[in-house]
This record gives C-alpha cells, sequence and structure tokens, in this order.
C-alpha cells in the first residue's frame, strides 16, 4: 500500500506542476500580447491583421541615462522602438516626453527596411549659455500671409498656440495686411482661428474691420497652409470692397517644437 500512495503522490505533484507550467506560459503569451503596439500605415493604432508596424510597449528611464543630461521639469523619459512588422527589423530607434513618441528628445534614429540605411535627428534640449543676437522667438509665433478675393492682400503678425499639447493645433492670429484698390493702399487689421488637423488639412476664419472670410485646405506639417475660400465684404458701398471667392497661403515660423508637425521618415 505504501508504494501506491507514494506513487499517487508524485503523479498528483506531476499534474500541479504541469498546470503551473501552462499557467504560467499563458500569462507570458498574454502579456506580450498587451505589451506590443501596432499601428498601420498612417501611423494610427490599429490589430495585427492590418497593421504594417509595431512598438514594444515602452518603458520609462532616468532623462540623464537616456541622452547624458538633465531636463527642466522632466525627471525620466520613455525609451521608444519602433519595428517593421513584416520583417521585424527595427525601424526607429529614440526617447520621448509621452509615450506616444510625440515629443522625441536626443538622438532619434530612422531606419530603412530594405537596405538598412539609416538616418539620425538629434532633439536637443541641453542647456545653452549662449545667446545669438537675433533668434526667432519661441513663444508666439511669426506669420506671413497672401491672399487674393478681388484684390491682393499681404498680411503679417502673430499667432498664438492655445492647443499645442495635441496633435491638431487651434491658433489665434493677430496681425495687419496692406491692399491696394482703385490707386490706393489701404491697411487692414487682421483676427484669425486656424484649426490645424492631423498636419494634413486646415480650416480657418477671420475677418478685418472691412470684410469676413473663410478657408479650407491643406498643411504641411503646419509650416505652410494653401487654402480656397470665401470673402464677404460688411459693406458693399465703404471701399476697400474685399469680396468673392478668395486663394490664400500663409507661412509661419517658430522655435516652438509643439507647433510644427514631425514628419515620419522612410
Amino acid at each position: 500500500m505504501l508504494p501506491t500512495k507514494h506513487l499517487h503522490t508524485f503523479i498528483k505533484k506531476i499534474n500541479a506542476y504541469s498546470f503551473l507550467i501552462v499557467f504560467i506560459l499563458f500569462a507570458s503569451k498574454v502579456s506580450a500580447q498587451n505589451d506590443t503596439i501596432y499601428f498601420d500605415q498612417n501611423w494610427k493604432k490599429s490589430n495585427k491583421e492590418t497593421a504594417l508596424y509595431y512598438r514594444i510597449k515602452p518603458i520609462k528611464i532616468k532623462t540623464k541615462s537616456a541622452v547624458g543630461y538633465k531636463i527642466t521639469n522632466t525627471d525620466s523619459l520613455y525609451v521608444i522602438n519602433d519595428y517593421y512588422l513584416k520583417s521585424n527589423k527595427i525601424q526607429f530607434q529614440g526617447y520621448s516626453k509621452d509615450s506616444e513618441g510625440e515629443y522625441l528628445v536626443g538622438n532619434a534614429k530612422w531606419y530603412n527596411e530594405n537596405d538598412d540605411k539609416s538616418e539620425t535627428r538629434v532633439f536637443d534640449y541641453k542647456p545653452n549659455n549662449y545667446t545669438p543676437k537675433f533668434r526667432i522667438p519661441e513663444w508666439p509665433i511669426l506669420y506671413l500671409g497672401y491672399s487674393i478675393a478681388s484684390k491682393s492682400q499681404f498680411t503679417g503678425g502673430l499667432e498664438f498656440c492655445l492647443d499645442c499639447k495635441e496633435e491638431n493645433k487651434l491658433l489665434l492670429g493677430l496681425g495687419y495686411g496692406i491692399t491696394s484698390y482703385n490707386g490706393k493702399y489701404y491697411g487692414l487689421p487682421d483676427i484669425h482661428l486656424s484649426y490645424n488637423i492631423q498636419k494634413s488639412i486646415f480650416i480657418k476664419a477671420g475677418g478685418s474691420d472691412k470684410n469676413a472670410y473663410a478657408l479650407a485646405g491643406l498643411t504641411f506639417l503646419n509650416m505652410i497652409d494653401l487654402g480656397f475660400g470665401y470673402s464677404a465684404p460688411f459693406d458693399s458701398e465703404k471701399i476697400p470692397v474685399i469680396k468673392g471667392f478668395t486663394f490664400g497661403l500663409t507661412f509661419r515660423f517658430t522655435n516652438n517644437k509643439n507647433v510644427y508637425g514631425r514628419l515620419r521618415m522612410f
């Protein structure tokens, strides 16, 4: 009876260990799936079936360990590693202030899937005691615009980024423009709101003391806006009369890294 009892106990232990091993393997597989983020061709989150890229869930490390220096109000950074799904080759390596990889810090490197060539950009937040004689202020934004409805108009001024932490940017502009009408030059104040959506399209509405206008069109990383719309005068009897379909072109200049969109390499 004693050997049979020992055998029964041994079998129970084997079953328990087998269950434990299966449970650990299953938990590891589930954990690995949860630690992988998939992206489609436009870098939007997707499932594995429609994805072209994937990212291992970012971990945080100390800022100085990552980039070699401290950054004000940034104690740690996320380690971002992106891969090509088909080949499992590295696509991107870098550090970011956020887990989405939008606010890069230090050396960022993009890799080509086919020939393993890479391109590096440096996002430097290192303190610098040198102050150049001239620099574009980080805030607000300098904008220069050209528009034409019935007449051409050149405008310049400042824009304020009201919502720069999100991918979609809301910009408030205050400026002054010059146009000619019947051989005379007129100055026109400009105030507008521009909503730039995902670095590709924008919607803009604004006006002066003579007219109101609305535009929509394409934007290149929020640096250049190109759009079409319509301008309507407040009083058709008072010159200059700015009326009709309008074309608009805007350029933005700033050192504020949060204003411009970031172009994905390769």
